[in-house]
């Protein structure tokens, strides 16, 4: 029932004169209270009178003060104001609330969600409700009016979250805060407004309760335990794959209503179908990593929350947050998914993180394109990322290119490709942006050297590999990422160019393939010797048929077959009319010359018709060798002979024999040195026995015997003074050389021949 008031006469007065307005009807209710109040014997003044008054809620103090991390417990607050802190990050430890002066029976009471505790008991009437010196923080609060108060009055009150901010408003018991997301309350404000009053407060879902569970798969761990949503699920820095997972909501009883419903990109499958409640997306016992999710909410619950998720994937790591069916995670990389973590978020509430990455798709090929114009050709079409842009064996510089990304695709890293030419008589150029044309048009000037670069996002997940076929070097190395490649000071074309782009973690052996630019040799012969071009050799037109006086391995070859071995290895009158036998047995045309049908008659293969008289030994040095690098790679060339047999006219690989100039020929190949004319297809033909003759007529430095140094070539003669042979020395007085029957080191001079001819030195 109402409490009584006690007034003044002098109030009493006031009122006398305010009722003259006021109709019978309530002066007979003034007056019955009146009497009532007198029976209760409350006052023993009989000089003033009593009438009941109905208070507002301003006369009734609703008051409350919080304990506050480090701070302790702040002043009082009253009706509206804000008690704890904002933008400090300080927890609520407890609280106090207090209500007095009410106008009717009853009261407030309270209870607080504590960290590692849950709902504590109830308290009221200012008792103390949370924890003190455990440094527990308070997460959700309840708080209603008791008796007839809560009859006539309604409790507002809104909270301060960690992460979220103020909340709104919410009233009579209503849970404010959150539960199950590990947040602190850093403030309240507490309001008490009288029912049916003109004053409106908007509330709304002020209690944030984390429903979502999920549970997993991990390779060789097997199910792992649900956690609650915010957690992570899987492992980290283990190496292991997430092949599974479910998820469900619980607690929705009188919170919410809805479900959830996920997918999975899994190695070999993609996306499977939409799972929900509980259902288990990815595989069993498969053994397959899945790459990516998408995950959404349905129903009531997802008009309350979005909800976020994110990634950590194979050599990534983290990626960003994604949200409501988006996807996070990697497709086309083979990456794993290690470990996810999922987290409810109430609707207008900023994202847990940054939402910049949530997924990466990999570039293709044809997202990198490039185009250009060659010498003789003109504009030349687009290719794909990888692909060769230009010519190679056409002698032909490359004068411009340019080069475009197509980031557009969702995943893709979002960036641009730049890239920058050395133009001949111009020298590099600024850096052009993608579609811009580097290199000149309608100036015949060669492109030396060119660099390529990306920026923005894109750069943080891909190096740009790209190398160059250049004049004499054939291609280069690979650079990346701005360095140059190709050459300057050497006046040498860029005849092709290939661009690509490489994810940071993907393997780079193949793109460890030596130096991509020089801008000199480390050394090289005067220019009226025989130059250096540390260029791989390749041969053609060994596919020549066999006639009289032809020699080297593809004779050896036939002889074996018609059981001719032990003969000098020339198509002599012997050879020629075995050659007729086999040809008239076999069905094929009587000449006695060996074309490919009789050669493969004779049980051999068409490339080695082609390959075994058209060898040239791999290149063993390069722009940056010194001149004893080429003498070594000379001589060490040389020793993988030793011990073959000699044979006339031949020059082959080292598992054939050959003769002494074939030999020197081998040798200089690999040193970076072309001897042509002479070539093993020419010393194989008629004519040709002495080759040696030939390399003595070469651009080379002759010495005087007695200044004979390591890597020199010497000469021999015969008693007519007619060159008959060469060999390779060694120092210390010793060669090695082919000489019948095989290669061999021997002293300088010996028994066999003694007679020095000249000394020619291939490396100045």
């Amino acid at each position: 029932m109402r409490k009584k008031w006690k007034c003044t006469a002098a109030i009493m007065l006031a009122a006398a004169v305010f009722c003259t307005s006021v109709p019978v009807s309530a002066a007979q209710d003034a007056g019955a209270v009146e009497a009532e109040e007198n029976t209760d014997g409350d006052s023993g003044d009989t000089n003033e009178g009593t009438i009941e008054e109905t208070p507002s809620a301003e006369e009734c103090d609703l008051s409350y003060r919080v304990h506050v991390q480090t701070y302790g417990w702040q002043d009082w607050k009253t009706d509206g104001e804000t008690a704890g802190t904002n933008g400090e990050s300080k927890r609520l430890e407890a609280i106090q609330i207090n209500l007095e002066n009410q106008p009717y029976e009853g009261g407030i009471e309270y209870r607080v969600h504590v960290q590692t505790h849950g709902w504590q008991d109830w308290k009221a009437d200012g008792e103390t409700a949370g924890t003190s010196g455990e440094s527990k923080r308070l997460e959700a609060i309840q708080i209603r009016l008791t008796g007839e108060m809560a009859e006539h009055y309604d409790v507002y009150y809104r909270v301060h979250i960690q992460s979220y901010g103020w909340l709104p408003y919410v009233q009579n018991g209503a849970y404010a805060g959150s539960e199950g997301f590990s947040r602190r309350l850093e403030a309240l404000e507490l309001r008490l407004v009288e029912k049916n009053s003109q004053e409106s407060i908007e509330t709304g879902q002020g209690y944030l309760k984390n429903v979502l569970y999920y549970s997993g798969h991990v390779q060789n761990i097997g199910d792992i335990a649900e956690v609650q949503g915010g957690n992570i699920l899987g492992v980290i820095g283990q190496e292991k794959r997430l092949e599974a997972f479910s998820m469900c909501l619980k607690g929705m009883e009188g919170y919410s209503e809805g479900s959830i419903e996920y997918t999975a990109h899994v190695q070999g499958d993609g996306w499977q179908d939409w799972k929900s409640d509980g259902e288990r997306a990815g595989t069993n016992g498969e053994g397959k990593r899945i790459e990516a999710v998408k995950i959404c909410l349905k129903g009531q619950i997802a008009e309350l929350y979005d909800i976020y998720y994110r990634a950590h994937i194979q050599n990534f790591g983290w990626l960003d947050w994604a949200k409501n069916g988006e996807i996070a995670g990697t497709t086309a990389y083979s990456y794993r998914m290690e470990a996810m973590q999922v987290q409810l978020v109430p609707k207008g509430q900023a994202a847990p993180g940054s939402c910049a990455v949530p997924y990466l798709k990999k570039y293709s090929n044809a997202q990198l394109t490039y185009s250009g114009h060659v010498q003789g050709i003109g504009d030349v079409a687009a290719v794909s990322g990888g692909q060769t842009l230009g010519t190679v064996g056409k002698s032909k510089r490359l004068e411009a290119f340019q080069i475009s990304l197509d980031d557009s695709g969702e995943g893709l890293p979002k960036g641009t490709v730049q890239y920058q030419a050395h133009v001949q008589d111009i020298g590099w150029q600024s850096w052009k942006n993608e579609g811009e044309l580097a290199g000149t048009q309608n100036q015949s000037k060669r492109i030396e050297a060119i660099a390529v670069r990306l920026s923005g996002e894109i750069s943080s997940y891909y190096d740009i590999y790209y190398r160059v076929q250049a004049e004499d070097f054939g291609w280069l190395g690979w650079a990346k990422n701005g360095e140059k490649a190709g050459t300057t000071s050497l006046s040498l074309r860029v005849e092709a160019i290939q661009v690509v782009l490489v994810g940071k973690y993907d393997d780079k052996k193949a793109f460890q393939t030596g130096q991509a630019f020089y801008d000199t040799y480390r050394y090289q012969n005067p220019s009226q010797y025989l130059q250096i071009r540390h260029v791989q050799k390749t041969l053609t037109g060994g596919d020549y048929n066999l006639s009289s006086g032809y020699m080297g391995l593809k004779v050896w070859y036939v002889q074996q077959k018609l059981g001719l071995s032990g003969r000098r290895a020339i198509m002599d009158s012997t050879t020629i009319n075995a050659v007729k036998q086999f040809q008239k047995s076999h069905g094929l045309t009587a000449n006695g010359v060996v074309d490919l049908a009789t050669w493969k008659a004779m049980g051999y293969s068409e490339s080695a018709w082609k390959n075994l008289g058209a060898y040239a030994s791999p290149l063993k040095t390069n722009p940056a060798s010194t001149r004893q690098d080429c003498i070594e790679a000379m001589i060490s060339t040389a020793y993988e002979y030793l011990g073959n047999p000699y044979i006339i006219g031949a020059s082959g690989d080292p598992n054939h024999g050959l003769d002494c100039s074939g030999l020197v020929m081998q040798a200089l190949y690999a040193s970076g040195i072309d001897p042509a004319p002479v070539s093993p297809i020419r010393h194989s033909q008629p004519g040709y026995e002495y080759e040696c003759r030939n390399l003595w007529a070469l651009p080379m430095k002759h010495v005087a015997y007695s200044e004979r140094q390591r890597g020199d070539l010497i000469f021999y003669k015969n008693s007519s003074g007619t060159i008959i042979h060469v060999a390779i020395y060694l120092g210390n007085d010793q060669v090695i050389e082919s000489w019948p029957d095989k290669v061999v080191v021997w002293p300088v001079k010996n028994s066999h021949r003694s007679l020095i001819a000249g000394v020619a030195r291939p490396f100045v």
